[in-house]
């Protein structure tokens, strides 16, 4: 399918940031990896998802976002992200909802040259709940505190959720 980008928006906590945003990345998916050596040739084992982390950068300097920096474990704040897409094959219109709670873990702070500022860059880790739902189809959902991992609808941890709660 080919899709075409044709709008985009972040939320920080109830806070629309259509107006301040720069540029913002939803977090990459790695796999950690184990190297196992057979003979001749080596082998990558993935074992586990790493931690995610993301980016954004706002311009100017607004104290209702930097005042999330230094929270501690428990005190999230939710990042949302909105994109609405057009699938020019089928000629409908698309839309994909990440939603993050998650830390604010770093913030660099503008150059300003003369009277310009640069944006404010914005850093989040912690990642404690992870939902990508992509035309109300959930692709991947990861919750540390329900420890549930759903993968193209399929939830794998559901089998060991139930083990531990017997």
């Amino acid at each position: 399918m080919d899709s075409i980008i044709h709008g985009a928006n972040w939320y920080i906590g109830e806070i629309n940031q259509k107006k301040r945003l720069e540029a913002c990345a939803v977090p990459n998916l790695q796999m950690a990896r184990e190297r196992l050596n057979f003979g001749w040739f080596g082998f990558e084992l993935p074992t586990d998802i790493e931690p995610p982390t993301f980016e954004f950068s706002l311009y100017g300097t607004h104290p209702d976002v930097m005042s999330r920096f230094g929270r501690e474990a428990g005190d999230w704040t939710t990042f949302t992200y909105y994109e609405r897409l057009r699938d020019i094959e089928a000629g409908r219109n698309l839309g994909r909802v990440v939603i993050i709670k998650a830390l604010l873990t770093s913030i660099s702070q503008p150059r300003v040259i003369g009277k310009r500022a640069d944006a404010t860059r914005y850093g989040g880790g912690g990642v404690w709940f992870y939902h990508d739902i992509y035309n109300g189809q959930t692709v991947h959902k990861f919750s540390v505190p329900n420890q549930t991992l759903v993968i193209d609808g399929v939830d794998y941890s559901a089998e060991s959720n139930r083990l531990l709660a017997v």
